[in-house]
């Protein structure tokens, strides 16, 4: 038996000085609460490690490690596969990505003899010309632009977000021109007149004075419907925000020119091979397999039909090779690159896998799970996650505690951690106080509308299988049909250098107003955002430098001069109860609740608390946050909203089941306050919480329970 991998004194983040082994060529699980350090021992020391070494060996631009330790021994190159998609290249495919467009364009080309400069999309005479081969043009999106709630009279448009006294009155005159009632929201009114909002036209001109820049100006224009494209104001655009990709109604999705559509292989054009969902192309797969065996032709072949044939075992037989990589979910694109680890000729790696599970329908897990179980006998596996599925099974289980932040990166009793997870909790279950029928008849992407029941001020639980469109019916559909809907998005929180969790949860004004008062001075004084004037001179408020550049490797170092928490010394002798500014920013929330218990208490740090993030410091970077983390403050912004129904996209991922109690009985708490929950989730062991669980089916392209 080979040598175990060996790491010890690892102090990466908030691990504390640990000794971790793994098991070769065998399932090692490693588990614990969110924020416990798994991802940072993990991704941050073992995969970085890894990488480093295998790396360094040859390529000329590897930056320095970050890991924190004290030695290691009998290392493998490791592969680290994570479940998160930044790329935002739009030409970015999932065949250009992982290479098979290349085979494709071999496999055409040597077939019909024909050049493969014929089919490559980067010469002007080989794509569509409508849209540059991008499959699809940017139209305005009627359902990102349109407030459901708001009466006519106050501007329904959300796109006329410029110049609203203009749009106020305007909207106005063409209302009562045609006899449409003001006072009534876009959702109360009669399709025809909703048709005449959007893409009517005005017989009249109206005069029109309104307020820009401080100044009155006035305009004379007919009305012309927001989805006319017709601007009433010259110079005015809509924002790209409210744009969305619709296939081209030319090359429809395939990119290629139409002059390319003569070329067929069993009757596919290369474009629509392209377009072709994986599952339908194993039978034209097999089909080129069998008759066409020259050995140039045979490798590409093969590599293809792996590929597709891979793909649709994992689940993903939906997707097809012109799909843009930033369309995907962090999870679709972890099980593509699981393909081509089952599929390398490479073998004795160290692969590192992230909720590998997490999102899946039971019929997709089994698919994954024994795909995983086969790359064991090849490869050394460490895989973060909370599944009781791999705990049977695994060789080596690691367990982080006891608790998430400072107060984690321990190794604890994995046993003993396993048997408290699998205590079953329970919660008293509210029935629906009504069931509403929610029938939408309207066009979503490839969708046609929406045909299922909700229990009213209860938790209902949305499944099915991944790519059937529960985001979307979460996102796009809900919004449409509730007043006073929220969506709360699975997405990693976003933003600037300097967002942090005290500026995230909004609690960093209420800081700021403290001392302001006391000391009779601007909140911008003791303000380390931008634009305030107490922001550390050196670092601008981020609180660390950066060196280097994107090409040659970056360093990023702590900024000396504040310590790392962005504010000007010069506010070291401001103090609250004997604590200065920089003192409260490396307060965790815990810490800060018992701070301000007798000056002035603030309601959402109790919630945190709640939620199991007390640990979290109030300067900490949002990006630095684990995913379990992460949805749990998303759900702490929704502690003040005024919608009566929230749609929640995978609240427990990355969470450990009691955890996920703890969500839920916080979910159970808004509903006590009249709210109606949606939650869209896989996680094992849930179904119990909700009092409506609703398998979601495509009928048709309509999204329906199913019965």
């Amino acid at each position: 038996m080979d040598a175990p991998i060996r790491v010890w004194g690892v102090e990466t983040n908030n691990l504390k000085n640990i000794d971790v082994q793994l098991v070769p060529n065998a399932i090692n699980l490693l588990i614990g609460p969110s924020g416990s350090g798994k991802s940072s021992l993990a991704y941050d020391t073992i995969a970085q490690i890894g990488y480093h070494e295998f790396m360094s060996m040859f390529a000329d631009n590897i930056s320095e490690p970050t890991y924190r330790i004290k030695g290691y021994e009998n290392m493998y190159p490791a592969v680290p596969i994570k479940q998160s998609n930044y790329n935002n290249n739009i030409r970015s495919t999932i065949g250009t990505y992982f290479g098979v467009s290349r085979s494709i364009i071999l496999v055409y080309a040597a077939v019909l003899n024909v050049s493969e400069d014929r089919f490559i999309l980067n010469k002007e005479e080989n794509f569509c010309s409508e849209c540059h081969g991008l499959g699809f043009k940017k139209v305005l999106d009627k359902n990102r632009i349109i407030n459901y709630d708001i009466p006519l009279k106050d501007n329904p448009f959300r796109c006329w977000n410029r110049f609203t006294s203009f749009y106020k009155q305007i909207i106005e005159h063409f209302c009562l021109d045609y006899k449409i009632d003001s006072n009534k929201t876009f959702r109360q009114i009669s399709e025809h007149e909703k048709e005449l909002l959007l893409y009517g036209e005005s017989k009249e001109k109206y005069s029109i004075r309104y307020q820009t820049s401080g100044r009155v100006a006035q305009r004379t224009t007919k009305y012309y419907g927001v989805m006319t494209g017709v601007s009433m104001l010259p110079k005015y655009t809509i924002s790209e925000h409210f744009f969305s990709n619709c296939e081209c109604e030319i090359c429809h999705g395939e990119k290629y020119s139409p002059e390319l559509e003569q070329y067929r292989i069993f009757n596919l054009s290369i474009g629509r091979f392209m377009v072709t969902p994986f599952e339908q192309l194993i039978s034209t797969m097999e089909q080129m397999c069998s008759q066409y065996s020259e050995p140039q032709l045979q490798f590409a072949i093969n590599s293809i039909y792996h590929f597709v044939r891979t793909a649709t075992e994992l689940g993903l037989g939906y997707l097809f090779f012109n799909r843009a990589i930033p369309t995907l979910s962090g999870g679709e694109l972890q099980r593509l690159r699981l393909i081509q680890v089952l599929n390398t000729q490479l073998s004795n790696l160290l692969l590192v896998l992230d909720e590998p599970l997490a999102g899946l329908s039971g019929s997709e897990k089994c698919a994954v799970y024994r795909s995983i179980v086969r790359l064991a006998k090849r490869h050394t596996l460490l895989i973060v996650d909370h599944s009781d599925t791999f705990c049977k099974i695994a060789q080596n289980i690691l367990a982080l505690g006891m608790e998430g932040g400072k107060n984690g990166g321990h190794i604890i009793d994995a046993e003993k951690y396993i048997n408290r997870e699998r205590i079953k909790r329970t919660i008293p279950i509210n029935q629906p106080t009504e069931v509403i029928h929610v029938l939408i008849s309207n066009c979503v992407y490839q969708y046609n509308g929406v045909n299922l029941h909700i229990g009213i001020n209860s938790l209902n639980l949305i499944t099915g299988h991944s790519g059937i469109g529960k985001s979307t019916l979460l996102r796009e559909y809900f919004p449409q049909f509730f007043e006073k809907y929220q969506y709360v998005s699975a997405k990693p929180l976003l933003g600037n250098k300097n967002n942090s969790v005290a500026t995230t949860l909004n609690v960093f004004p209420h800081i700021l107003d403290l001392f302001a008062i006391k000391f009779k001075k601007s909140r911008s004084f003791f303000s380390n955002q931008y634009g305030g004037t107490g922001i550390c001179a050196k670092c601008k408020g981020v609180g660390y430098l950066e060196y280097g550049s994107r090409y040659d490797g970056t360093v990023r170092l702590e900024c000396g001069e504040c310590s790392g928490t962005g504010f000007n010394k010069k506010l070291k002798k401001y103090k609250l109860s004997g604590k200065n500014i920089y003192d409260i920013w490396n307060m965790t929330i815990d810490e800060l609740g018992n701070f301000l218990c007798d000056l002035s208490p603030i309601p959402i740090i109790n919630e945190a608390k709640a939620l199991m993030l007390g640990h979290l410091k109030l300067g900490q970077s949002v990006s630095t946050l684990s995913g379990g983390e992460n949805i749990r403050i998303r759900l702490l912004k929704t502690a003040q909203t005024t919608a009566a129904v929230l749609g929640i996209d995978e609240p427990f991922k990355g969470l450990n089941n009691s955890e996920i109690f703890m969500v839920v009985q916080y979910l159970d708490h808004l509903r006590s306050k009249g709210k109606t929950i949606i939650v869209t989730d896989h996680s094992e062991g849930i179904a119990h919480y909700f009092a409506r669980c609703i398998e979601l089916v495509n009928k048709m392209d309509v999204l329906c329970e199913k019965s």
